[in-house]
């Protein structure tokens, strides 16, 4: 259940679930050391952002994850 923010954003940002999931143990680290040069390349950045907003912030990010989805049909019943 733990790992399900870290498949979304892999999933949303189609980057490799390996890396994903080795940015959630980063995060998770007690001390991390400095951030590994790979996780600011590509569509890993916004992979790393989300991941880490995930970790941090859990109801921010399934708050989001709901919201996002919701906004198209809640304008729609407005003009309906």
């Amino acid at each position: 259940m733990r790992q399900v923010p870290v498949r979304c954003a892999a999933w949303i940002f189609r980057v490799d679930l390996a890396l994903a999931l080795e940015m959630h143990a980063w995060l998770n680290q007690g001390t991390p050391g400095p951030m590994p040069e790979h996780f600011v390349r590509g569509n890993a950045a916004p992979c790393f952002a989300l991941t880490s907003i995930a970790a941090r912030k859990p109801v921010v990010f399934w708050g989001a994850l709901v919201a996002i989805p919701a906004l198209p049909v809640l304008l729609l019943l407005r003009w309906v």
